[in-house]
This record gives structure tokens, C-alpha cells and sequence, in this order.
């Protein structure tokens, strides 16, 4: 007899050291860094009271959790998780609740929050395990391991770090103002052994498609997903307390070397269930997870062991992996609403592949094997009249509808990354001239009042871009880079906080005829006054600092041109930050890092 394991693989074989992840070394070094600086381990000893708050962002599936989680065994510290449970006011009968002081999640989060990171465990016990529980949020005036989750050890001295992952619901508005101001308590707890918080983010992706019936095609996205900008307040965004760490999909090399691994070890055991796939079946879970480890996992163990549930260790089944069946299967079970890359889905439509396109230098003979079926498959356009010649084009390779299922932004978005790059791929002016004409007709095309646009605007930036291009496009090392639009309009909306920084000083000063000044007037009418008065110190109450951002023109050079994309698994450039004077510690948290998408959302403008 034999006992069936029936534990997700993503349980029974998770990383136990630095050779398992299947992250870039650098953003593993990174997170050991910050967590190093938080113990106090610097040279200096400095910066640790800086080190209280690491966000880490990106996809979901890029091993953010079982980063920290492998850390904590190599550093030695435990992991006291918070989890969200069920309201306790549903959970008995309402003779259970008989003088019991009702205490609502927000509280409990707030209470957790404070003992958590203040508190030290008073019974350890020897024999405690060091694996991670659940968390869950008490009543008590203690934390006891039945109300929260942490990872215990022998030694009451161990190091500690709060990791916060299941989130509360911040999009509620009186939730989400608890939540804020149990951070703004946690950083302000004077230092003195704080253990620091860890917080993890995983990219919603909103396309942005479902706008609301009033027409706000831009909408403050602030509202719909959970992202860095509402669970953290606004003054932590740029604090030397708070840091952010961008986690990238996991890149095919790694991940195809985590998936190998993991069947080894599987393949090893002798009460070992199921049939290790082929080599094109582990290719098929590596190209249709894009990045998400964790997908491609369940789908792995999903191939291997889907017909073998009710076999027993070593008994010969059916080889799986093989005919279209399994192709079809596999595509089903891990195809993902977020599924195709930024990155990826710029360079189908800028390189305009069609029907006949010669094949690259470094293209391998499976690929080339690959462009020959679909070009068999690819139906000829009808010929068109003689004066519109000019306009015909070969088929395209680019299927536009599944294009448009695995894109995971809006055709808004598209059109500014396009917009960026498009010059790089065009060889004459007339091919530049032809796509900002498709782009401003899908400009044109109903304004804010055409309700449920995207998916027609979607189709015309693609089309547009590929029939304005040439095929093939020459390769010229070309760089996508991320659209300036997003500085500017931080910019803008840094300029915007200033007027109201100066009006409502205005409203202070009270005996100044200039205390109704509006917005206009402000900006208009005063830039002058605001740096002489600043110079001379005019005032009994100092002008806010924050005019600055509207009150001077500031010529720069940006050092280091656009930010470019970083493709899977590359390391992304660090976006240079602007140094602000009136900003103190500077440069306490210069380490920030950010992938791609971290500064897509769009909000209100």
C-alpha cells in the first residue's frame, strides 16, 4: 500500500534555495539587500530605520512569495503573514456574541499591524515547526498562533518579517483610510527593533475596455485595480521608507530549466505518479504560460499525471504528449487572460511579418518549419482595382482576433507605445506619414461618446500599423521604449499639486488681497513673486516648496534618453529619478527598481 500525494506541486516542490528560483540573480540580490539593511547589516548601520516598508510588484507567477519565503530559511528570520478571514459576526449565532465587543477587519488589521511588528512571541516552543501557517486576525489583546501565522523557531530572538500578501479591500473608501493609516502608525513607530514589512503586489492588467457609460475613456484606474499608488498613501509613493522592487515573467530559459528540474525530482520518487511528458509538450507549457511559473507548474502536473489518478506507481498507461489532442488540452488549461507581453505583442505588429517574408538569420529550422505551415494556411487577398495598386498587401502572419484576446492593455495604451517607436521601423517619410494618418482616425473614431469603442480602435491601430509598414521590416537593432507621455503627465500632475499647495497657503495668510486667487491665477499671474518671496523670506508663514514645479522652467538634459522595455528575464533599466531639493534623505532609497508596466496606469487628466 501506498499513501497518494495529492498536494499541488507548487507545495511539494518549492524552491529550497537560490538554484530553484526561477528568478534573474540580480532581483533575488535585491530583495537579500533590502532585508540585510533592515537587520541593521550595513556597513554604516544607517539605514536601517530607512528600511521599513519593500514593495514587490509584477505579473503574477514570477516567484515574489517564494523568494522572500527561500530567504527566510538562508537569512534565518520567520514570516508572520497576515490573511484575511470571514467576519466573525457570520461565523456564530447571535447569542455567541452576548457582551462581546465587536471588532470589524479594518481594526483587526490595525491591531495585527502594531503588535506584529512591536511584539515578541512569549512561549516558543522547542519543537515548534519553522514552516509558515496561515494568518488570521485576533480579538485578543496577544497574537496567538491560532490568530496569526508565523514561522516559528527555537530561539525567541529570531528575527522576524511581516509579510502582507492577501490584501484588505482597499477600493472600499473607509477601508482603504484605516489601511493607510495603520502604514503612516507603522512607519512612524520609532526605531527600535520594527521588524520591517514586506507587501506584495501583483499586476490586475486592466484593459480598460469596460468604460463607464458616461464616456470617461480615461478613467482613474486608482478605482478599479489594486495597485502601488492606492495601498500605499500618497506621501509614501517617493519616501526613503518605502522601496520598490519590479519582479519581470519568469524568461523561458529559466523556467524551462525550473519545469526539468522539477520533473526530476518527481520522476525520482519510487511511489512517483504519471508519465513524464515529451519534449514538446514541456516546450508547449514554457511558451503558453508567458512568464507565470506557477501556471506553468499546475499545467506540468496537470500533463502528467491528468489520466494517471486512479493508477498506481509504475503501472504502464497511455503515453500523453502526443497528436494535436494534447496541444488543444494544454492550450485550454493554461491559457490566461493576461497572456501575451507587452513586449511581445509591439514587436507582432511593428515587425509586420507576411505570407512569404524570408525567414531571419537566427531563426532555428523549427521555426522556419513553423512560418511555412501558417503560411499554408494563410488564404491570398483578392486582387484589388488598379488605383488602388498601392494598397495591396501579402497576407499577414498576425492573427488580429487572438491578437486581441491575449493583449493585455487597451488600444489607448497601444497607440502610445506606437507613437513612441513607430520611426524606428519605417524606411521613408511616407510610410511615417501613412501610420499617424491610421492613428488619427482611430483618434477621430467617436471621441469620448462612442460607448464600447476598444474593440473596433483595437483592430484599426493594429491593421493601420501593419498596412502602413514595411514587409519585411529591416532589422536595425531596433528599441521599443516606454512613451514619454507618462513623464510628462507625471509632471503635470506634480505641478497640479503645487497650485493647490499655494492656494490654500494663500487662504492661510487671510489679509493678502491675493487669498482668492485661483488656479489660473496662481500659476499666471505669480511665478515671480513666489521665488523672489522665497529668496527674500517675505512671509511669516514659508510658500510651499512644491512651487517650484510651476514657477520655474528648468532646463535638463535627461541623462540615459528614453526608458526602454526590458524583454522576459532581462534585467530593466532603473528609471533615473528627478533629485528635489526640498527632498530629504534623497538619496537613503536610491535602489528602486520598476519593470515596464509599473507607471502604465493611466489616470484622469
Amino acid at each position: 500500500m501506498y499513501t497518494l500525494d495529492t498536494r499541488l506541486w507548487v507545495d511539494r516542490y518549492g524552491p529550497t534555495n537560490e538554484d530553484d528560483l526561477a528568478v534573474h540573480k540580480r532581483k533575488v540580490q535585491d530583495v537579500r539587500h533590502w532585508l540585510s539593511e533592515a537587520f541593521g547589516n550595513d556597513p554604516s548601520g544607517k539605514l536601517k530605520k530607512y528600511r521599513r516598508i519593500l514593495v514587490l510588484t509584477g505579473p503574477a507567477g514570477t516567484a515574489k512569495t517564494a523568494t522572500v519565503r527561500m530567504l527566510s530559511d538562508e537569512l534565518g528570520f520567520d514570516v508572520l503573514e497576515w490573511r484575511n478571514t470571514m467576519d466573525e459576526r457570520f461565523s456564530r449565532s447571535e447569542g455567541d456574541w452576548d457582551g462581546v465587543e465587536y471588532e470589524g477587519l479594518a481594526e483587526k488589521f490595525r491591531t495585527f499591524l502594531t503588535r506584529a511588528s512591536t511584539c515578541r512571541p512569549i512561549f516558543v516552543s522547542q519543537t515548534q515547526s519553522s514552516q509558515t501557517q496561515s494568518t488570521q486576525g485576533s480579538r485578543t489583546s496577544q497574537i496567538p498562533p491560532s490568530s496569526s501565522s508565523s514561522s516559528t523557531s527555537a530561539s525567541s530572538s529570531r528575527r522576524r518579517v511581516i509579510l502582507l500578501e492577501d490584501l484588505p479591500n482597499i477600493l472600499h473608501p473607509a477601508t482603504q483610510a484605516s489601511f493607510h493609516l495603520a502604514l503612516d502608525d507603522f512607519v512612524a513607530t520609532p526605531d527600535g527593533g520594527v521588524s520591517p514589512l514586506i507587501i506584495i503586489i501583483s499586476d490586475a492588467g486592466l484593459r480598460g475596455e469596460d468604460a463607464e457609460e458616461g464616456g470617461a475613456r480615461w478613467r482613474s484606474r486608482s478605482k478599479e485595480a489594486i495597485d502601488m499608488r492606492n495601498v500605499l498613501p500618497p506621501h509614501l509613493h517617493n519616501s526613503p521608507y518605502v522601496t520598490q522592487i519590479s519582479f519581470n515573467p519568469i524568461a523561458p530559459t529559466y523556467m524551462r530549466t525550473a519545469l526539468k528540474s522539477m520533473l526530476d525530482r518527481h520522476f525520482s520518487s519510487p511511489s512517483a505518479v504519471g508519465t513524464r511528458p515529451t519534449k514538446d509538450v514541456l516546450e508547449l507549457i514554457v511558451e503558453s504560460s508567458n512568464g507565470d511559473i506557477r501556471s506553468a507548474i499546475n499545467a506540468l502536473q496537470f500533463a502528467c499525471t491528468a489520466d494517471h489518478g486512479t493508477h498506481k506507481p509504475g503501472a504502464k498507461g497511455s503515453k500523453k504528449g502526443k497528436g494535436p489532442s494534447a496541444t488543444v488540452m494544454l492550450e485550454a488549461v493554461t491559457r490566461r487572460e493576461q497572456s501575451l507581453a507587452l513586449f511581445h505583442l509591439l514587436g507582432k505588429i511593428m515587425y509586420n511579418k507576411r505570407k512569404g517574408d524570408p525567414s531571419g538569420k537566427s531563426s532555428s529550422a523549427k521555426d522556419v518549419r513553423r512560418e511555412k505551415e501558417i503560411d499554408a494556411g494563410l488564404k491570398d487577398p483578392p486582387p484589388l482595382p488598379p488605383h488602388y495598386k498601392h494598397h495591396e498587401r501579402r497576407a499577414s502572419r498576425v492573427d488580429i482576433e487572438t491578437l486581441y484576446a491575449d493583449t493585455p492593455i487597451d488600444a489607448s495604451l497601444l497607440s502610445l507605445y506606437i507613437h513612441q517607436n513607430y520611426t524606428q521601423y519605417c524606411d521613408t517619410l511616407d510610410e511615417c506619414e501613412a501610420l499617424m494618418d491610421s492613428l488619427s482616425w482611430v483618434d477621430s473614431s467617436g471621441g469620448e461618446s462612442w460607448h464600447q469603442a476598444n474593440p473596433h480602435q483595437f483592430h484599426l491601430v493594429a491593421l493601420g500599423t501593419m498596412h502602413a509598414l514595411p514587409t519585411p521590416v529591416p532589422r536595425r537593432n531596433q528599441k521599443t521604449f516606454k512613451p514619454a507621455f507618462f513623464e510628462t503627465l507625471r509632471q503635470q500632475h506634480e505641478a497640479e499639486d503645487g497650485v493647490r499647495d499655494v492656494q490654500l497657503w494663500l487662504q492661510r495668510l487671510g489679509s493678502w488681497p491675493v487669498s482668492s486667487w485661483g488656479s489660473r491665477d496662481v500659476v499666471l499671474g505669480s511665478g515671480s513673486l513666489w521665488r523672489a518671496a522665497e529668496r527674500a523670506g517675505a512671509f511669516a508663514e514659508p510658500i510651499p516648496s512644491t512651487h517650484r514645479s510651476f514657477s520655474q522652467l528648468e532646463f535638463a538634459h535627461v541623462r540615459g534618453g528614453l526608458v526602454e522595455i526590458a524583454q522576459e528575464g532581462e534585467a530593466v533599466p532603473d528609471e533615473a529619478t528627478p533629485q528635489r531639493e526640498d527632498r530629504p534623505l534623497a538619496g537613503a532609497d536610491d535602489s528602486v527598481t520598476g519593470n515596464f508596466l509599473s507607471d502604465d496606469d493611466i489616470e484622469e487628466w
